[in-house]
């Protein structure tokens, strides 16, 4: 059996890099997750502090660092 991924709930507390949708334009982010619900994702980065919901929400990788070129969401 192979070991899997933890989900998104487990990494709150931890460097993630988001890539989200801003009036239609990709952005990424290097933040801090603060909290996951099933309406999207609270991040910290810097002083600031802020509410992303799912559907703006490309992907969420673990750590600091973009996602490995050719990895895109369609």
């Amino acid at each position: 059996m192979t070991e899997t991924a933890p989900v998104p709930d487990t990494w709150v507390g931890q460097n993630v890099h988001l890539r989200y949708v801003d009036a239609d334009v990709p952005r990424s982010l290097d933040c801090v997750l603060e909290e996951v619900n099933d309406r999207g994702v609270c991040v910290a980065a810097g002083e600031e502090t802020s509410f992303f919901p799912w559907g703006n929400v490309i992907r969420l990788d673990f750590g600091h660092s973009r996602p490995v070129r050719g990895l895109r969401a369609r």
